[in-house]
């Protein structure tokens, strides 16, 4: 009788942990069921507004919904309306959203009330807006015209779309289809294409950014976008796939978009890479604004060093207008293993793009050691300021380990078929397309024997690296670097397990062989005014 009360236990038990292991499964398969899909579709929804919490709402503000006065509420970043708390249910009754996508010809103002700048003036008589301390005056959401009470009847009804007329994606221009709401919950939009528009000089832009470059500062940046342009045109690729935006670009192939990338360096060759596998048509023209730590591109095309969520968004999108398209190198390198057991490489071949340099070595080590620790806790590296104390921290303590000495023994470089010999003792080794390298420096230099640097001449620049306090030598100006040459195409053969790293994207690679050569050009955008 014990035993069958045991058996009967155990028969129990295992029946339970049955029934909660394939619920776990289920539940599982269906949470990525649902994530794949808002990776791969752009979600549309024109009722609903994007409520991010303003703790401290530093603006003078009402609400929209009862007219008092607002410390803390609700903002939302695409039309602009305040909130209470308590006021978020009525208002998803009482006012819609900025219409992504619309089947109307004739495109009309849309105004929201109330809570405008302080300095506000009027489009019809000029006179400022918004002064008294009621909801009172109107702004349209679109072209942002604003207007008085009594002076909206001599506006005319149809909207053009403002000053930024050229870049924004009108909603008539948007084509949606009905979504899955098996698998979001919810009736919803997803957009499948844009269509052409009789916009003179049109442009459209896409506002591309990378929350794991700026850290809560790129949340902040994203939606002051959402204020001037179509929400969809600005995206988060930590959300939705690169590949299905710049689908978007082939449904329109005779149109050059232009795309502005929110985030840093490898954000950027992230861009640039799927822009080279996915459009088909005219290739895009790239923006920068720069959120990471390095930002050496954005350095080079006028961009600045850096911005922060204080960014001026319209004066940011009059430059992007008016900014120069240049052309920049680009670079294929693939690297396949030496090192074979049994016959069979020890590793995979590496296939990558290069856009600012590659390196194998110390200030390889650095950026290594300090994406790793990144990844581990990446709310400790939200401040470019922090970040750069990170990369001082991981340069000291290699200037006293010296983990890549010896480089030169255990690396063989090839310049156009010529193998370089008599290297001194270094730690690094640099392949350079453009005049930035580690956070702004003017590495490579100008003088009567040394080669000028182009960013679009089919040549790289190769110098040596003497050890991690050598970096920062040249850093602050106090040291040159050890110039090798310049080249069409550089071979490595790496005879040893180092650091290496590409456009600050970094990795570990044994022993392997790295062969870097001209692969095609991108468009990119240069700011024409004083950054």
């Amino acid at each position: 009788m014990r035993v069958q009360v045991l058996t009967d236990s155990y028969w129990s038990i295992g029946i339970f942990c049955s029934i909660v292991t394939g619920f776990i499964v289920i539940v599982s398969c269906l949470t990525k069921r649902r994530r794949r899909y808002f990776h791969q579709h752009r979600l549309v929804d024109d009722v609903h507004h994007l409520w991010p919490f303003d703790e401290y709402i530093i603006q003078p503000s009402l609400c929209s919904v009862c007219s008092s006065t607002l410390i803390s509420g609700f903002h939302c970043s695409s039309c602009g309306i305040y909130l209470h708390e308590r006021c978020v249910r009525p208002a998803r009754r009482l006012f819609h959203c900025k219409h992504m996508t619309s089947t109307q010809q004739e495109f009309q103002h849309q105004w929201t009330r109330g809570n405008l700048p302080l300095d506000s003036e009027c489009t019809i008589c000029h006179r400022p807006c918004g002064a008294e301390p009621r909801l009172c005056d109107y702004r349209c959401i679109w072209c942002q015209r604003i207007v008085h009470d009594s002076c909206m009847r001599a506006l005319p009804t149809e909207c053009d779309l403002g000053e930024f007329r050229q870049i924004i994606i009108p909603p008539n221009a948007v084509v949606s289809r009905t979504g899955n709401r098996k698998i979001v919950g919810y009736a919803h939009s997803v957009v499948e294409r844009i269509l052409p528009c009789d916009i003179h000089a049109w442009r459209p832009l896409l506002v591309i950014g990378n929350r794991k470059s700026g850290g809560a500062n790129t949340d902040l940046v994203l939606n002051s976008f959402r204020t001037y342009l179509n929400s969809v045109q600005v995206i988060d690729i930590s959300t939705i796939t690169p590949v299905t935006i710049l689908e978007w670009c082939n449904s329109l192939p005779d149109i050059g978009f232009y795309i502005l990338v929110c985030g840093g360096d490898g954000t950027v060759n992230w861009i640039l890479e799927t822009i080279e596998n996915t459009t088909s048509g005219i290739k895009p023209a790239v923006g920068i604004l720069p959120m990471g730590t390095g930002n050496d591109l954005a350095r080079i095309l006028q961009w600045g060093n850096g911005e922060d969520s204080a960014v001026d968004v319209g004066i940011y999108l009059k430059k992007l207008m008016a900014a120069k398209v240049v052309a920049l190198d680009r670079w294929s390198v693939d690297i396949s293993a030496t090192a074979r057991h049994f016959g069979v490489a020890s590793a995979s071949a590496r296939n990558m793009r290069m856009s600012n340099y590659f390196s194998v070595g110390c200030d390889a080590l650095v950026t290594l050691n300090f994406h790793r620790r990144r990844e581990k806790i990446p709310e400790f590296f939200a401040s470019r300021f922090v970040n750069k104390l990170h990369y001082f921290h991981y340069g000291t303590v290699d200037t006293f380990l010296k983990e890549c000495k010896d480089l030169q023994n255990n690396v063989i470089l090839e310049m156009d078929g010529r193998i370089i010999e008599n290297l001194p003792a270094l730690e690094g080794i640099c392949i350079l397309n453009i005049p930035s390298w580690g956070a702004g420096v003017r590495v490579w230099g100008a003088g009567e024997d040394i080669p000028v640097q182009k960013i679009d001449d089919g040549f790289v620049e190769v110098f040596g690296i003497y050890s991690s306090f050598h970096i920062a030598q040249m850093q602050v100006g106090l040291a040159d670097p050890y110039r090798i040459g310049q080249a069409r195409r550089v071979k490595l053969t790496i005879k040893r397990r180092f650091p290496c790293q590409c456009d600050g994207e970094p990795f570990e690679e044994g022993p392997c062989f790295v062969d870097i050569q001209h692969f095609s050009q991108a468009k990119m955008l240069m700011n024409i005014f004083d950054t």
